[in-house]
């Protein structure tokens, strides 16, 4: 919500500064985003007249000008084709300096004095036109004669401040300068202007409109009295459409809007000061003319104001006339009865409709306007006469000869307002300061609450406020008024109750430590992915895309499954990375998978016809960890020439992350799948269930998410995972000196490491201390077929020191075993 301070001060008496203001407004919980200046300010720029144009004697494209300036005439070189005698254009005088940095000086312009400068709206930086010189009758008004002479800034306006303030959901009545005033009024003490308080005034009575009306009524049913319970028909005659004054044009600027024609901005200019969405439609277009307020029909279609052709559902509220809808209630008007230059007679719509009818049919039908924004969060349902009496005053100021035609209101019996009790005890305990009841109702005074002292106070909730139901609400309101940053910090107070932290939460907690020990960065994306995006992933990981969770409503293509692992949202989120000019991407997400459970076809499948599940069927939610890694191989090193990231370097990540995660002695066995860069993709097994997947992506999957560079992933399952950690092993260090033997071995090239080291570990029994593969050489001087592994290994015995001859027999040993289960030998040296 935009909130220009020279319309707020035409409401509320407040001295303080713009950022005064915005602090006031933020401590209230109206986050102020930022502070926007629109306009400048032109010294020794007037308003002047030109009174003759003639053609300059030395210059085919100039003309000279004689111009009145309120303080005597000046002659000006121009070089504008539009300029004529009568013209009323912005003077800058001799000493002026523009927005651009121009200064104006008496000059002489081939052999002709010039005594200033006549601007464009570009050299004024009031838009991107530059055509001609900027006739300034638009602004004045029809008072040509009384400006001449008058500073610019008199004329187009000073600079406006605007607070750009977030609106929360729940304060409908704050998307309006009077709901924000409201609030800058009670927080920083200041009071209604004279010209506020009349208008704040709830018109009571068959004079609600204001001004005489017609005998006549106009034919109104609400046929939907859930869906509105109050609607005000007035009809106008005499009404002249067009051009809006320039004060309101400047109004409807300042808060991001688009002038369109008086009548229509001036319902604007109502939605923005009050908050109360009014809506006008051609009389003479209304079949009967009657309106009634109703469900949609089937196969019934409206040309909404925007152009387009929607076919409506019955859940969708519309305004009728006797044969077909003619808007949609609270979101747009239709183009059937749209107000036109044409138009001479219209008929003013001030309604409140129930929230949720609005907002279904806004999302229905695609559509989001500054009226169903209101609508959808509850606009005050006793604001509709003073809105409607402020919409004729200033419809009459611009058609001074519209007339009230017949009228009509119709309201649906209303329960009164809320009365709610307070207890300063209560407000006590929220707080934690001590708040009497005097105290209490005098802030809650400040927001214009009814308050009959007491303990405990018995309040009554202004209309406006739909968001206070409950005596928790009024203390957030005295919270509120006291100060946020005013209360004192205080222990929870729990009772000696406390919660215990389940399995999988804990795994979940040293899973994420690891990662962010490691070096990566944790996203939070999307569940909701497109198909493609979700099957393409699950060929990585051999999953059952048959299984996809599909949403019964998507709201578009990228979001129309829930994922089956959390790879897809990674891909996005690095391509976006790389996009913007990050290199080194590691990001990791800790989230479920969604998948419906295998049996559920099959139990689907044998249902009788027409038989309902005995339990309501919910998708699987698998969770899992998935991490992905990208560009050059250290994320802040100066060296240009470093080498990207590869495939050992992120199975040492994943590997020192399993063993951070105490996994027990993780296989890494040979994968290949759709997506998987072919022999560079692994699975990680436990000797009971396979845990996870790592290894590189395929460049024909990266370009799928318009990704070029080498990109490393790896998802591991959090359930199997947690089978296989192990518990702390914690074993004294040996008080008897270790013995260290070097061994290298001829293999077949196809020996694996993990293979050798089980058959050496089993083979040396139970005083081997350590094992470790320190050199692996297949070059020349090896046998054919075969590759050298050297091994350095410990041994220690925990009660003495070994002797020569056992740790030759372990040796010997660990020799024949590799010689009889892997086919290999020993290296001499």
């Amino acid at each position: 919500m935009k909130l220009p301070l020279s319309w707020l001060r035409e409401w509320v008496e407040v001295e303080a500064a713009a950022e005064d203001i915005a602090t006031a407004l933020t401590h209230r919980g109206f986050y102020v985003e930022g502070i926007e200046s629109h306009g400048r300010s032109y010294p020794r720029v007037v308003v002047g007249r030109v009174l003759e144009v003639m053609r300059h004697p030395n210059a085919d494209r100039l003309t000279l000008c004689r111009v009145d300036s309120g303080a005597g005439e000046v002659r000006v070189v121009c070089g504008a084709p539009n300029v004529r005698a009568g013209m009323v254009v912005p003077l800058a005088t001799v000493g002026a300096t523009l927005p651009g940095g121009t200064v104006i000086r008496k000059s002489t312009i081939r052999g002709e004095e010039s005594q200033g400068m006549l601007c464009s709206a570009r050299e004024l930086e009031l838009s991107d036109d530059h055509e001609g010189i900027l006739d300034l009758a638009a602004y004045l008004d029809g008072g040509a004669e009384a400006a001449v002479g008058k500073p610019l800034d008199d004329v187009i306006g000073p600079p406006e401040t605007v607070l750009e303030v977030e609106i929360p959901f729940n304060r409908p009545d704050a998307l309006g300068v009077v709901g924000l005033g409201r609030e800058v009024r009670a927080a920083l003490g200041g009071r209604w202007t004279e010209r506020a308080g009349p208008r704040l005034a709830r018109p009571q009575g068959e004079d609600a409109g204001g001004g005489a009306r017609r005998k006549e009524e106009f034919d109104l049913e609400l046929e939907d009295q859930e869906g509105c319970p109050r609607y005000i028909a007035q009809a106008l005659e005499g009404v002249a459409v067009g051009p809006s004054p320039r004060w309101l044009t400047r109004r409807l600027e300042s808060v991001g809007q688009r002038a369109i024609n008086n009548v229509v901005d001036i319902t604007n200019f109502v939605l923005f000061e009050l908050g109360q969405p009014l809506h006008a439609f051609d009389l003479d277009r209304l079949s009967g003319p009657a309106i009634r307020v109703r469900r949609a029909r089937a196969g019934e279609k409206l040309t909404t104001l925007d152009g387009k052709r929607r076919e409506l559902t019955g859940e969708i509220l519309v305004i009728a006339d006797r044969d077909r809808p003619v808007a949609v209630a609270g979101v747009m008007g239709g183009a059937d009865t749209e107000v036109s230059e044409s138009s001479t007679r219209l008929l003013l719509e001030c309604a409140w409709f129930d929230p949720r009818r609005v907002r279904r049919g806004a999302r229905a039908l695609g559509l989001a306007t500054e009226a169903s924004k209101r609508f959808e969060r509850g606009v005050d349902p006793g604001i509709g006469r003073a809105a409607v009496k402020r919409f004729l005053e200033l419809l009459g100021q611009v058609c001074p000869r519209m007339t009230l035609g017949p009228g009509r209101e119709r309201v649906v019996a209303a329960p009164g307002p809320p009365r709610i009790e307070l207890r300063s005890s209560r407000c006590r305990r929220l707080i934690g300061l001590p708040v009497s009841t005097a105290e209490a109702a005098e802030h809650l005074e400040r927001f214009e609450f009814g308050v009959q002292p007491g303990d405990p106070l018995r309040v009554t909730v202004p209309s406006w406020r739909v968001d206070v139901t409950i005596e928790d609400d009024l203390v957030e309101e005295v919270a509120r008024s006291i100060g946020y940053d005013m209360i004192p910090e205080a222990a929870l107070e729990t009772g000696g109750a406390y919660a215990t932290r389940s399995a999988r939460e804990i795994l979940v907690g040293r899973a994420r430590r690891a990662m962010l020990a490691r070096g990566l960065t944790e996203a939070w994306t999307s569940s909701m992915v497109s198909e493609r995006e979700a099957r393409e992933t699950a060929r990585l990981l051999g999953q059952d895309d048959g299984r996809l969770v599909r949403l019964q409503n998507p709201m578009s293509r990228e979001s129309e499954v829930l994922r089956l692992n959390p790879l897809p949202g990674l891909l996005r989120a690095c391509a976006h990375n790389l996009r913007q000019g990050i290199g080194a991407v590691r990001l990791f997400e800790i989230g479920p998978g969604f998948s419906w459970p295998a049996e559920r076809e099959a139990a689907t499948s044998s249902r009788p016809a027409g038989a309902r599940a005995a339990r309501a069927e919910l998708p699987v939610e698998a969770p899992m960890v998935a991490a992905v890694l990208a560009g050059p191989r250290y994320a802040h090193a100066h060296d240009a020439s470093q080498q990207p990231v590869d495939f050992d370097d992120a199975k040492g990540i994943w590997e020192s992350w399993l063993e951070e995660m105490r996994v027990d002695s993780p296989i890494w066995r040979p994968y290949s799948a759709n997506g998987w860069k072919p022999g560079a993709s692994a699975e990680v097994a436990t000797a009971t269930s396979r845990i996870g997947w790592a290894g590189a992506l395929s460049q024909a999957l990266l370009r799928s998410w318009e990704i070029e560079a080498p990109v490393y992933a790896m998802v591991a399952l959090l359930d199997p995972l947690r089978d296989a950690v192990a518990g702390p092993a914690v074993s004294l260090p040996g008080r008897f000196p270790p013995v260290r033997r070097d061994l290298a071995f001829f293999v077949p090239e196809t020996a694996t490491h993990l293979e050798l080291e089980r058959v050496l570990a089993a083979a040396a029994g139970e005083w081997l201390g350590s094992i470790e593969l320190f050199d692996v050489y297949a070059g020349p001087g090896t046998p054919t077929g075969m590759k050298s592994m050297a091994y350095a290994l410990q041994f220690q015995n925990p009660e003495r020191t070994l002797t020569e001859a056992e740790v030759q027999a372990i040796q010997d040993r660990m020799v024949s075993a590799v010689v009889k289960s892997c086919g290999g030998r020993l290296r001499e040296r």
